[in-house]
C-alpha cells in the first residue's frame, strides 16, 4: 500500500522546490497543488483535493510527496507526516514582492505565516507527533530538505517557530504590524 508525505507551508517558502527533492529522495512521485485542480477551477474544497490525492496515488501504485498550502489527508492513502516549513515574514514579503504579488496578496500570505495558519491547521488536521516545522528563512534547500527527511523518517523533531516573539527581540514586530494594519485601512 503506498502511502503520502505533504510538504505545507505559506505561498514563498520553498515548498515545490523542497518536496521535488524529497520525492527523488524517496523515489516517490511529486504531486503539486495544480495538479489536482481541474482546468479552470480556482478553489478546490480540501475533500475534493483528499479524494483526487488518494485516487492518483493508489493508481500509481506509488509513495508521493504533496506540496501544497492547504493541508489534508488523500483519501484512503497513509499520511506519514506533515513537514511545514516557515519562513520569515520580512524575507517571505520581499520574496512575494519578487515573485510579483499584490500588496494585498502579499501581506494576506505574510500575516498567515506570522500567525501560524498552516501549522495550526497540520496541528489539528494530523495531530502533533507527525508535524514537524522547518525554518527555511537561512537554510538553503539541500539543508531544508535533509531536516525534511530526517523528521519524517522519525530522525529530528523539527523545531520551534515563534516570529511573533522572534520580531519582537529583532525590534521589527512593529514594523510588520504597522504594514499588515495598513492594509486594513
Amino acid at each position: 500500500m503506498p502511502s503520502a508525505y505533504l510538504v505545507a507551508g505559506t505561498p514563498g517558502v520553498g515548498k515545490s522546490t523542497v518536496a521535488s527533492g524529497l520525492a527523488a529522495r524517496l523515489d516517490a512521485m511529486l504531486i503539486e497543488l495544480r495538479d489536482l485542480a481541474d482546468a479552470g477551477e480556482v478553489e478546490v474544497h480540501p475533500a475534493k483535493l483528499s479524494a483526487r490525492a488518494g485516487a492518483r496515488i493508489k493508481r500509481a501504485e506509488r509513495d508521493a510527496v504533496i506540496a501544497s498550502h492547504i493541508v489534508f489527508r488523500p483519501r484512503g492513502v497513509p499520511l506519514i507526516g506533515v513537514v511545514v516549513l516557515r519562513r520569515s515574514p520580512l524575507r517571505l514579503l520581499a520574496e512575494l514582492g519578487l515573485r510579483g504579488y499584490s500588496e494585498e496578496k502579499m501581506l494576506e500570505n505574510v500575516e498567515a505565516e506570522l500567525l501560524g495558519v498552516v501549522y495550526v491547521e497540520a496541528l489539528q488536521k494530523v495531530g502533533k507527533n507527525r508535524v514537524f516545522q522547518v525554518d527555511t528563512t537561512d537554510r538553503d534547500v539541500e539543508e531544508t530538505m535533509e531536516l525534511a527527511y530526517k523528521a519524517l523518517k522519525g530522525g529530528w523533531a523539527g523545531e520551534e517557530v515563534d516570529w511573533v516573539s522572534r520580531l519582537e527581540k529583532e525590534g521589527r514586530l512593529r514594523e510588520l504590524l504597522d504594514r499588515l494594519s495598513a492594509k486594513r485601512v
